[in-house]
């Protein structure tokens, strides 16, 4: 009720929120009349989108944003890490058991092992267990054999996506399940990889397959995997309180060591060390940021409109996210939440590449004002928004509303033509009266043309540009400069390339402790 509270306060977002769950129930009812009401198989895909929006409200939104193609192997894909997050975490089974399922998660999807489950063995090929997670998490455990009647009904090529990612994200869950905390920044990100990044690899995969976006995806992956990265660092940092009180450590001691006045992490929470728990926050903020570029890229290179809507609004809300967490002493007091109202509203704006970077130009500048020069991480902020910034402008009209203003200009020039045209053949006939002198209608009417006409060439066609997104030299300067502020080069480089097999098996070797969603 809280979120409806406030959208009625500002009407804009209450119209907001009513057109994007309206357009996402319209995506939810054409998906559901194309499945034949006889078919054995319709049951099973209702449950699993049903239990889409009970283990995650937001993305079961967002997935609406994909056409028929892609809507139901990326639910089946993050349903399916779900539940391997679901075993990974429930702390009450011991660590041996959810190691051995981990590790063989991968082979119960294809059925082509015996997985022994509580204290019978159970056949892969029906699944299911009721010993693992709580709530929504748990109830989709013990009906999984659902979960995988449905993915076996899926394409073999998405098939195959899902199983090595699977494999992949059970692997590193299995070698780190008794690490506790994140030592180094390169921990960190590694983690990140694990929870968020592989997830990037394996959606940019399915997008490629399915014919919907070019190789360049599958070609780049570290563009991938900074998206997730950016998305799952985001989440961290707001969820700092919350993990605290649950006993949990992402935040990197190499970054909060340097702050904390008693050498814990808990210690932030206490209002006495506010000043020191923000700059510390900052310094979070700034090693997030440090994914954007590759993000923006990566965005630039997506061609199809289902793809572009269901990866830029993440990506908003979580830059969004960022601004609302930056320098803000209130994360250490509770969660920080864009409002649902301006959540809506954002989704709906997020539609081109234009008006995605004025809301990235906004939040940017957003941040650039609420920086100070006494912190400590000053320097390094800056020079990050300042690369987001200039990628940014190139994309965004020089003036507000400036395609509304360009159709007045065209429309006013069209009847100013009509209107001289008329009167030259007027004063062809008749010729010109006082003495010679034009009429001031005449004359003001030509001022105004040549003032239209003059506009027209300077702005016209400003609201049309789409330059390709490359990092200048100064963008790459500026990049360089915020790789040696504050923190070593090496932790600051993202080390998950998996080109080569040597490269991913190194890659694979991290500390781990995901939370799916």
């Amino acid at each position: 009720m809280g979120g409806l509270a406030d959208a009625m306060k500002r009407p804009d977002e209450l119209v907001a929120m009513v057109r994007f769950k309206a357009k996402a129930s319209r995506a939810a009812a054409v998906s559901s009349a194309r499945r034949p009401k006889r078919d054995p198989m319709t049951a099973q895909w209702e449950f699993c989108y049903d239990y889409l929006r009970l283990v995650s409200r937001s993305f079961a939104l967002v997935i609406m944003e994909l056409d028929d193609e892609l809507r139901d192997p990326v639910c089946i894909f993050y349903l399916v890490l779900r539940g391997l997050d679901t075993v990974e975490d429930d702390t009450s089974v011991p660590a041996s058991k959810r190691v051995a399922l981990c590790e063989r998660f991968h082979e119960i999807l294809e059925g082509d092992s015996q997985t022994e489950t509580e204290s019978a063995p159970c056949s892969t090929t029906t699944w299911r267990s009721s010993e693992f997670g709580t709530g929504p998490s748990k109830e989709l455990l013990e009906q999984f054999d659902r979960v995988l009647a449905c993915y076996r009904a899926l394409r073999p090529e998405y098939r195959a996506v899902i199983r090595e990612i699977t494999r992949r994200m059970g692997a590193g869950m299995a070698a780190h399940i008794h690490d506790k905390e994140c030592v180094s920044v390169r921990d960190y990100d590694q983690y990140c990889f694990y929870v968020a990044g592989l997830v990037g690899l394996g959606l940019s995969d399915m997008f490629v397959v399915s014919g919907r976006e070019d190789a360049f995806l599958q070609q780049n992956e570290h563009l991938s995997v900074s998206m997730g990265l950016f998305l799952q660092k985001t989440n961290i940092i707001r969820d700092y309180l919350e993990d605290i009180h649950d006993a949990r450590t992402f935040w990197p001691q190499e970054i909060w060591a340097k702050y904390a006045p008693n050498d814990a992490l808990a210690d932030f929470a206490n209002p006495k060390h506010r000043a020191a728990a923000v700059e510390c926050l900052n310094a979070m903020v700034a090693d997030a940021l440090r994914h954007v570029p590759d993000c923006i890229e990566y965005m630039s290179h997506v061609s199809n409109p289902f793809v572009f809507n269901f990866v830029a609004i993440p990506q908003v809300m979580a830059l969004g996210t960022l601004a609302e967490c930056f320098n803000n002493p209130r994360v250490f007091e509770g969660v920080v939440k864009l409002r649902r109202g301006l959540t809506a509203k954002l989704a709906m704006r997020t539609k081109t590449m234009p008006a995605l970077f004025k809301l990235y130009l906004d939040f940017a500048r957003a941040m650039r004002k609420k920086c100070q020069v006494s912190d400590p991480s000053y320097e390094l902020t800056l020079a990050r928004l300042a690369v987001v910034e200039e990628l940014a402008v190139p994309y965004v009209p020089a003036m507000p509303h400036l395609g509304a203003l360009n159709v007045l200009v065209a429309v006013a020039v069209l009847v100013l033509s009509v209107f001289m045209v008329q009167r030259r053949r007027t004063l062809d006939l008749e010729g010109l009266a006082h003495g010679g002198v034009p009429d001031p209608q005449d004359m003001l009417a030509a001022g105004a043309l040549f003032v239209c006409v003059a506009y027209m060439l300077t702005f016209f066609g400003l609201q049309f540009m789409r330059p390709t997104i490359e990092r200048s030299g100064s963008s790459r300067a500026l990049l360089e400069l915020s790789q040696h502020q504050h923190q070593p080069r090496d932790a600051d480089a993202v080390v998950f390339s998996t080109t080569t097999t040597t490269a991913a098996a190194a890659t694979e070797d991290v500390l781990l402790r995901p939370v799916v969603g």
